[in-house]
C-alpha cells in the first residue's frame, strides 16, 4: 500500500493552519489539495489551488536503467516458467590454505562437497523441483552476461549459458530456505582445478521441471578437506564470487513511458518550469504553500515481469539538465516532506498500482525556492527505488508527457500570488 511519510491530504490541511494563510478550509479529499474560499472573514491574501499537466509545463522526462543490474543485485531469480527461464552463474574461489585454531594450513585433498543454495523468502515454490549444477564451457562477465551474451559483443555458444559437464543434481519435494545438492562429480578433481584457475570458467545452477521461482540469496560450496602432513578432515566453506543470473525473454525496453524499478534497475527523471501564471493565477514571486507531483500508473506489465512485490521509492533533487549529461547525472539531498523535513519514502503496491493509485510526491521545498527567484527556472528531480535500487524483478510504468493527457504526469500547488493577482 501506498505509505507516505506524512499524508498529503492531511498535510495540506495541516501546512494551511500551520502557516496561518487562511483561517479555515471548505474541504479535503483524495484529489485536491484544498478547496478554499477566498473571502472567508479574515483572509487578506487569497490562497488558491493551481494545478497543470506535464504538456503545459515545458515539461522533459525519461527513464534511464542500469543502476543496479542482475550480477549487483541482493537476490539472484532461478526460474524454469513457460514465461521465465533463468540461471544463476557463478564462480568459486578455492584458495591454496584456509585457518586453522593454529594458523593458516596448507590444502591438501577435498574428500567431500556439497552445493548449498539459499532461498529469499518471496520464492514460491512448486514441489517437487529439481536443482542441477553445470560446469560452464565458457568464461562470462557478470554485469555483461545475458540469455544470449557470456559479454558484450560475445555469444554464449549455446544461449543460456554453455553448460557442460553436471556436477551435481538434487530432487527436493518440500520448500525451504536452504537445499543443498550433493556433489556427483570427483570432487577433488574439480577443486582442484578451480584452485588453478581461479575459479574459471564457472558454474550454473538451474532448475528444472518445475514452475517454481526461486530467488536466491547466498551460493556456496561447504567440504570436507585435509591439510598438508595431516590426517583429520576439517570442514570449509567457500562463497560463490561473480554471482548474476540471466534470463530469457530480455526486458523489453519503455519507450515513451516511465519506468520504476526491474533489474537493471530503472528511474524516472523529471524537469519542468514553472510558468508566469497558471489559470490567472500569478506564480513569479508567490509562496508555494503546498506542490506535488502525481505520477499515473499504467496497467500491469506483462508477465514475466509484472511486479510482485511491494517497492519503496524516494525523490531526490537533480543537479543538472539529466536529459544533457544522462544516466550520470549528479543528484543531490532528497527532497523533504515541509512538515517533517524527512526524505520522503512512498511504499508501492503491485495491487494499488493496478488500481490506479496515483505515485505522489511532495516538492514544495524545491517548487518554493524556484517560484521565489526573479527569473523562474527549471525544476529538476528524479524518482527512484530505494533505499536501493535493486528490490525488484518486475517493473512498473507511468505516463509520460508523450502520453494522453489524462495520463500524464500533473503539478498540484496551493499557492499565494504576489500583490498584482490575478493575471488578466
Amino acid at each position: 500500500m501506498e505509505r507516505p511519510v506524512a499524508d498529503l491530504r492531511s498535510s495540506a490541511c495541516a501546512l494551511v493552519a500551520l502557516c496561518s494563510v487562511i483561517p479555515g478550509l471548505a474541504g479535503c479529499t483524495e484529489e485536491a489539495i484544498v478547496a478554499v474560499d477566498p473571502d472567508l472573514p479574515g483572509a487578506t491574501l487569497p490562497t488558491v489551488e493551481v494545478s497543470a499537466f506535464a504538456s503545459d509545463l515545458g515539461w522533459r522526462d525519461t527513464t534511464y536503467r542500469g543502476y543496479e543490474l542482475p550480477g549487483t543485485s541482493s537476490f539472484k531469480v532461478l526460474s524454469d516458467r513457460g514465461l521465465l527461464q533463468s540461471r544463476v552463474l557463478g564462480r568459486f574461489d578455492i584458495p591454496d590454505s584456509v585457518l586453522t585454531n593454529v594458523g593458516n594450513a596448507g590444502i591438501d585433498t577435498f574428500v567431500e562437497a556439497e552445493f548449498r543454495v539459499t532461498f529469499d523468502a518471496a520464492s514460491t515454490f512448486s514441489v517437487p523441483y529439481t536443482l542441477e549444477v553445470f560446469s560452464l564451457t565458457q568464461s562470462y562477465d557478470s554485469l555483461e552476461a545475458t540469455w544470449t551474451e557470456a559479454r558484450e559483443g560475445g555469444a554464449w555458444a549455446t544461449p543460456g549459458g554453455s553448460l557442460g559437464p553436471l556436477l551435481g543434481s538434487g530432487v527436493f519435494e518440500t520448500s525451504g530456505e536452504v537445499a543443498v545438492i550433493e556433489f556427483t562429480a570427483e570432487v577433488d578433481s574439480v577443486l582442484q582445478a578451480w584452485r588453478e584457475s581461479e575459479g574459471e570458467p564457472g558454474v550454473a545452477l538451474v532448475v528444472s521441471r518445475s514452475a517454481s521461482e526461486l530467488l536466491v540469496t547466498d551460493f556456496d560450496i561447504a567440504t570436507e578437506l585435509t591439510l598438508v602432513d595431516q590426517t583429520d578432515t576439517v570442514p570449509a566453506t567457500f562463497s560463490s564470487r561473480a554471482t548474476t543470473f540471466i534470463y530469457d525473454p530480455p526486458q523489453p525496453t519503455s519507450g515513451q513511458h516511465l519506468r520504476l524499478a526491474g533489474l537493471p534497475s530503472a528511474r524516472m527523471y523529471v524537469e519542468f518550469t514553472l510558468p508566469e501564471s497558471l489559470g490567472g493565477v500569478l506564480l513569479n514571486g508567490a509562496t508555494v504553500n503546498h506542490a506535488e507531483v502525481r505520477f499515473r500508473p499504467l496497467p500491469a506489465p506483462q508477465a514475466p515481469f509484472a511486479l510482485e512485490r511491494n517497492i519503496i521509492t524516494s525523490v531526490v533533487e537533480v543537479l543538472a539538465d539529466p536529459l544533457e549529461i544522462g544516466p550520470k547525472v549528479p543528484v543531490g539531498p532528497p527532497i523533504p516532506d515541509p512538515l517533517t523535513n524527512a526524505a520522503q519514502f512512498i511504499e508501492l503496491s503491485p495491487t494499488d498500482l493496478a488500481e490506479g493509485r496515483l505515485l505522489r510526491f511532495n516538492v514544495t521545498t524545491l517548487v518554493n525556492l524556484v517560484a521565489s527567484l526573479d527569473t523562474l527556472t527549471q525544476v529538476r528531480l528524479v524518482v527512484r527505488p530505494a533505499p536501493t535500487d535493486a528490490q525488484a524483478f518486475g517493473f512498473w510504468d507511468f505516463g509520460s508527457v508523450e502520453s494522453p493527457l489524462a495520463l500524464q504526469p500533473e503539478l498540484l500547488m496551493l499557492v499565494t500570488p504576489p500583490i498584482g493577482f490575478p493575471v488578466p
